[in-house]
């Protein structure tokens, strides 16, 4: 599979293995899809995708009474 994310890399090449194309990382030596850098890429997508607004942290005593109502 070629990884889009890493087209902009200097580092990226794409290898022929058993007919597919394939990413990989010549600065980490291993296949794009096992280096850190699509690991970071990937969890940084995810929080801004998946992530929640955070709202102001409440005092424990503010989350128990809340539940009361």
């Amino acid at each position: 599979m070629v990884l889009r994310s890493c087209f902009a890399c200097k580092f990226h090449l794409i290898q022929v293995v058993e007919g597919d194309q394939e990413s990989f990382c010549r600065k980490e030596n291993c296949w794009a899809r096992f280096s850190k850098c699509v690991a970071c890429l990937a969890l940084e997508q995810f929080i801004s995708e998946q992530g929640r607004p955070r709202r102001p942290m409440a005092s424990a005593l503010e989350f128990v009474y809340s539940l009361d109502r």
